[in-house]
């Protein structure tokens, strides 16, 4: 959203391939989301271990898409990282955030 606005408004322009790196960071974390919601109430005794595997998938696959993106425009290679590390970090907190607040009930 920040991104976007700052974009909207001029101050910077969106990397080359955000539309791309957006939708897979969303939906990777929306999809570990929902299998770790559905994990927590099933087995409990195994969410910290496939919580650290849904971590190095999300890197793995991240590091791919990332490789390919500057593989394809090297140009854009600073935005386009920048622009995924930050996606990433804030999609992960917000997952942590709800999965942490969903615990705590």
């Amino acid at each position: 959203l920040l991104t976007w606005a700052g974009a909207h408004q001029e101050w910077w322009a969106l990397p080359a391939s955000w539309m791309e790196i957006l939708f897979f960071v969303l939906f990777i974390t929306l999809v570990i989301f929902y299998n770790l919601h559905k994990l927590k109430s099933r087995q409990p005794e195994a969410f910290t271990q496939f919580y650290l595997f849904s971590i190095v998938l999300k890197m793995t696959g991240g590091l791919a898409l990332i490789f390919f993106i500057v593989w394809d425009n090297p140009s854009a290679a600073a935005g386009n990282v920048t622009f995924f590390i930050a996606s990433y970090l804030a999609l992960t907190f917000v997952e942590v955030f709800f999965l942490l607040r969903r615990s705590v009930r």
